[in-house]
């Protein structure tokens, strides 16, 4: 686990572009939250993907949907 400290991290020119291009789109102050943001949406993208396969389609089970096992 990282600590709260501040950290350089090195990256190219293209990727500082592309960031400074990404922070002025998500109109946020800093490189960081640039960052953070992404990791959101990323975040956001993947749990949908894995818990959201039949949203809208299936619906939650109910007291009719049980199997009668005992005659």
């Amino acid at each position: 686990m990282m600590s709260g400290a501040d950290t350089s991290v090195r990256v190219s020119r293209e990727t500082l572009e592309q960031l400074e291009h990404l922070r002025q789109a998500f109109n946020v102050r800093t490189a960081d939250e640039t960052i953070r943001k992404l990791i959101r949406e990323r975040r956001s993208r993947s749990l949908a993907r894995i818990f959201g396969s039949g949203k809208g389609i299936v619906t939650p089970f109910t007291e009719a949907d049980r199997l009668d096992s005992h005659d």
